[in-house]
């Protein structure tokens, strides 16, 4: 940030969203390795993204024989809730929001023109309740997958080479 803009907490908060969201996704990379097992489940996991590892771990999940349906429903209950806050992260973060530092709107410029850019505002308190909202939804996954499956088939992965 450079030093010329007014101090904004809202960069805290999103810095916060960051960290959450990198924690929810190697939860995600746990939970499906421990669906899928096997010990190339990590290997398959390793670089993929979010949604990516929501829609697979969904549907290993669904055709999990080993699932008693209570089980299962508590897994694709945390995975929605995932995929939620995981939603409401990418808005976060790819959307244009309506104001810049300080309040001022956002403001995108051309050799001739200059475009104002309108999105949603987001203060301080709703992007920390979007991270608190991934905090919850990722350790409502693991509760699950411990829960259906054991501790121990949850394996943190290894970092990538």
């Amino acid at each position: 940030m450079p030093s010329s803009w007014p101090a904004d907490d809202r960069y805290v908060a999103l810095g916060q969203v960051v960290e959450t969201a990198a924690i929810m996704e190697i939860a995600l990379r746990m939970a499906f390795g421990a669906l899928l097992g096997g010990p190339y489940a990590a290997v398959v996991a390793r670089r993929q993204e979010t949604h990516w590892l929501i829609e697979n771990c969904e549907a290993v999940t669904r055709a999990h024989a080993e699932l008693p349906g209570t089980r299962r429903d508590a897994i694709l209950h945390a995975l929605r809730a995932c995929r939620e806050a995981n939603r409401d992260r990418n808005r976060l973060v790819h959307d244009a929001w309506g104001t810049g530092p300080g309040g001022v709107p956002v403001t995108v410029r051309s050799a001739r023109r200059s475009y104002e850019i309108t999105g949603p505002v987001w203060d301080a308190g709703q992007i920390d309740a979007v991270a608190e909202a991934i905090s919850a939804a990722q350790a409502l996954l693991l509760a699950a997958i411990e829960d259906a499956l054991g501790a121990e088939r949850l394996i943190p992965p290894e970092p990538p080479r």
